[in-house]
């Protein structure tokens, strides 16, 4: 319990006695903590995350020009229908996808690390090692969801920022909108504590691991943030 508070406050400490300890089962309890979060999440926001599907699914069929005109109420009529009582299967699935986000979150982020650090860096650290300083570094998740969650409830609405997605530039939906949006001062404080992460691990300075997710976490965010404008 030490360890997964000291990673915000000292996390190269924190790091330095996990390698020491050369134990992937010190990744088990940090992976439960964030799934566990992320059911709790679905049950305070389960309402509210149904009205904005309820909302998106109704703007894209009433907006669509590939849908006749005389067929939307119907096929909109069916969409609301399938979200305003879902099956026992459709319940489940919205649950095990909210609970397994984030730990599925920390096994892609830890081979994303593995073939930064071992491919490109040269370096040799194990995929156990490197799972542990992830899931670690993933408690900033876990404290962001602690942050926002409440401040979705209030103010009833998804769309809470914590970074220049305060700004509000761009139209919602669009491309800068969901960029600025990515920019999230947690998201950054993620990549700074892996960077120092995987300088403990690889036996480097900080400063090339910084460049490298910071590129990375740029290149991700235009990504997603392109394919989302897509959807809008």
């Amino acid at each position: 319990m030490n360890k997964l508070i000291n990673v915000f406050l000292e996390p190269r400490e924190t790091f330095t006695s996990l390698q020491e300890q050369n134990n992937w089962k010190n990744a088990f309890l940090p992976i439960v903590i964030t799934a566990v979060v992320g059911f709790a999440s679905m049950v305070v926001l389960g309402e509210l995350l149904t009205e904005v599907q309820i909302e998106q699914t109704e703007t894209f069929i009433m907006e669509s020009s590939q849908i006749p005109d005389d067929q939307k109420e119907e096929i909109l009529a069916e969409s609301l229908e399938k979200f305003t009582n879902p099956t026992r299967g459709m319940v489940v699935i919205g649950y095990i996808s909210s609970t397994l986000s984030t730990p599925v979150r920390i096994l892609i982020m830890s081979l994303i690390i593995m073939l930064i650090g071992n491919f490109f860096f040269g370096g040799k650290s194990t995929f156990g090692n490197i799972l542990v300083m992830t899931s670690y570094t993933y408690m900033i998740t876990v404290l962001e969801s602690l942050v926002k969650i409440p401040l979705m409830v209030s103010q009833w609405r998804v769309d809470i920022h914590t970074g220049l997605g305060l700004l509000g530039l761009g139209e919602k939906g669009s491309f800068l909108y969901n960029f600025m949006g990515g920019m999230d001062l947690f998201a950054f404080w993620r990549v700074i504590i892996l960077a120092v992460g995987m300088s403990v691990l690889y036996r480097r300075e900080v400063k090339p691991f910084m460049i490298a997710l910071v590129i990375y976490w740029i290149f991700q965010t235009t990504f997603f943030s392109f394919i989302g404008s897509l959807f809008t």
